[in-house]
């Protein structure tokens, strides 16, 4: 019995060591990792945070679930030394989106370490994420919070009656240290942010043990978990992260301890194989922190099996090292996001013989005859019938790179909207910028096909689809969605207006028709942004352009008072351009008297050319190319020679060159 005692003894004391030897001067509730997939990245997750296990390591990204998960995992440190130690750490949790969401997410988690069954430490906790809803001016922010309960104790040992003595000898007596308390438990929490940068780049930062929780056994004495900062920043696209994570922590001599770990993740998807993930990460820094890590993932439908692997460098030797394995179990149904990528993978299947495509943007041309049945479906909004033939049709396609475009845009459709078509009723006015959008998209009209996207969720701001479809076109054309700030409720046609009325004020013509030109683009017919860019073209001294613009506007107008002044205005840009006419206020819809129509057509062509003249030679002055700026302002003069806005540009461009 002596002898299994002292076994057991040398045992707890060996592991004991272990710990210490761990991490320079390890304290109690020791940053273990979770799971298994981010410690295969050396747990440089605090700006990633894009799964369940942002439970432990930043709780602000659990707003970024989409359905409930739950998870399992095991962890076994320091595996293979020679005394047969035994250090392990069995954790789960669960989280579960609100209101699909929209109360953000609650998730809830509980571990154990375990040393040999001497020693334990157990922490259950609550965490809630929360990201702010896109109508709000903090949309690109995540929150979120956690609340722990934490406990440790140990078991006492036959040495707690027969102390050892520093002889290694057992004296008989009792262990002062060893007989007291044995078990403690206190209350902790954690704080997490997000900020997405751009739709690639995330920053977050998390403070882990706020509270600096006292768990000393004795009541008199003090033992307190350090306050632990994480400052975090990745890059995802579909299938890669990139993550770097900065730390900072007090340690035993009263100085910051900091370390720095670089990570990456790189997922192979298979349609029908599941996915393979690969990941790994290297660390540095103080108190001759050195680690590398490396781990594996396979996925398939709504399990996941992830498995981390750690290398303590320089520290502890003669071991395995850390070896974790966890399960993973998606709840409910896949998300809008999921479909979009099974769709891309399934054309790739399908069109993997097409070789060197140059760009994702580009897409074979509807009118092409040999999709001709295709188009007619798409003029239908039969997306999913559309899509389903162009993949029955891969084969006498290839090899052609822009079908490979066309397949992705079509699949990407119809994994939103596997049809737009309406029966018996008018189609709203968002229905209708959608349905626009969408065919542009599918024809390469990129920029349209974004504005249209963008009024489209402008109207409807609650669809998550709508706004998801939309993040996702952008990825493919690459073309950012102008999209109406959070806090401005009114639409992206009114929030055009405002913007120009803003620069009207402020007197920056230019740039105010700019954006009532982006406007007239979807709303041909609005009155206000006719009248608007008439009076910033006059303004501009393009007199041509402002006449026209007044006098469609003059045709929509059916108050009498405000046609007379339109009319006044109209007169008097006709005398700044020289053409002068008797003009009365025409009947709405017909012919303007004085103005045939090839002369309003020619009115129409001299503006716009104008206007593309300008803007080709603001980006030569831009460049520095002041010879070719000038040319360019004197090409607008011989179509319009009282164009004012044209003369101080040119005479400013002299001045410039003397």
């Amino acid at each position: 019995m002596k002898t299994r005692t002292d076994n057991r003894s040398r045992f707890a004391a060996a592991a004991l060591a272990l710990l210490l030897a761990a991490a320079p001067a390890r304290a109690a509730f020791e940053d273990l990792g979770f799971g298994a997939r981010v410690p295969g990245m050396g747990d440089a997750f605090t700006g990633v945070a894009d799964d369940i296990s942002s439970v432990y390591y930043n709780p602000a990204g659990l707003a970024s679930l989409e359905r409930p998960k739950v998870i399992a995992a095991h962890s076994m440190f320091y595996s293979g030394l020679s005394d047969g130690s035994n250090l392990g750490l069995s954790a789960a949790a669960f989280a579960f989106p609100l209101s699909n969401g929209r109360g953000g997410t609650l998730a809830g988690l509980w571990q154990q370490f375990s040393l040999s069954g001497v020693y334990a430490e157990k922490t259950a906790q609550v965490s809630w994420g929360y990201r702010f809803d896109r109508r709000s001016v903090y949309e690109k922010f995540s929150i979120g919070a956690s609340l722990k309960y934490l406990s440790h104790g140990f078991t006492r040992l036959d040495e707690t009656y027969n102390a050892v003595e520093n002889d290694l000898m057992q004296n008989g007596n009792t262990d002062p240290v060893l007989a007291g308390a044995n078990s403690r438990a206190a209350l902790d929490a954690d704080v997490g942010v997000l900020y997405r940068l751009t739709k690639r780049w995330t920053l977050g930062g998390a403070l882990l043990n706020a509270m600096q929780a006292n768990v000393a056994f004795s009541s008199g004495d003090k033992d307190k978990i350090p306050m632990k900062t994480r400052l975090g920043a990745s890059y995802k696209s579909l299938w890669l992260v990139l993550a770097a994570d900065a730390r900072l922590q007090k340690g035993p001599d009263g100085k910051a301890d900091k370390q720095f770990i670089f990570a990456a993740e790189k997922v192979f998807p298979s349609l029908d194989r599941g996915d393979v993930g690969v990941r790994a990460s290297l660390g540095a820094g103080d108190r001759e922190f050195k680690q590398a890590t490396a781990g594996l993932s396979y996925k398939i439908q709504k399990i996941q099996l992830d498995y981390g692997f750690s290398l303590p460098i320089g520290t502890v030797k003669e071991t395995a090292g850390n070896h974790r394995v966890a399960l993973t179990y998606h709840f409910g149904s896949a998300t809008q996001t999921e479909i979009a990528e099974a769709e891309l993978l399934e054309q790739y299947k399908r069109l993997r013989e097409a070789k060197d495509y140059k760009s994702p943007r580009e897409t074979a041309s509807l009118n092409d005859p040999r999709l001709a049945d295709i188009k007619e479906l798409i003029k239908a909004e039969n997306y999913y019938a559309a899509n389903k033939l162009l993949l029955e049709r891969a084969n006498e396609l290839l090899p052609d790179s822009t079908v490979v475009g066309l397949t992705k845009r079509l699949s990407t459709v119809a994994a939103f909207w596997p049809s737009l078509a309406v029966e018996g009723r008018q189609k709203n006015r968002w229905e209708q910028l959608l349905s626009g959008g969408v065919k542009d998209f599918l024809n390469g009209a990129d920029q349209r096909a974004m504005k249209q996207l963008a009024y489209a969720q402008s109207l409807n701001q609650q669809d998550s689809a709508l706004a998801n479809f939309l993040d996702r076109v952008g990825e493919i054309t690459r073309v950012t969605p102008d999209k109406v700030p959070a806090d401005f409720s009114r639409g992206w046609a009114e929030y055009k207006l405002t913007e120009s009325d803003e620069l009207y004020t402020k007197k920056r013509y230019s740039e105010a028709l700019r954006k009532l030109d982006e406007m007239l683009e979807l709303e041909p017919n609005d009155l206000l942004a006719l009248k608007k860019s008439g009076s910033c073209n006059y303004m501009l001294g393009s007199y041509a352009r402002a006449a026209y613009d007044w006098e469609k506007a003059s045709r929509l107008e059916t108050d009498p008072l405000e046609k007379a002044k339109v009319s006044k205005m109209i007169e008097e840009a006709r005398i700044k351009q020289g053409k002068a006419s008797s003009w009365q206020p025409p009947v709405s819809g017909a012919a303007i008297p004085g103005v045939d129509e090839k002369e309003e057509t020619k009115a129409e062509k001299d503006a716009r050319e104008i206007e593309k003249l300008y803007q080709l030679g603001a980006d030569h002055y831009a460049k520095g190319a002041y010879g070719k700026a000038a040319d360019t302002f004197r090409k607008i003069l011989t179509i319009d020679p009282q164009n004012t806005q044209a003369k101080k540009a040119l005479e400013r461009i002299i001045r410039l060159s003397r």
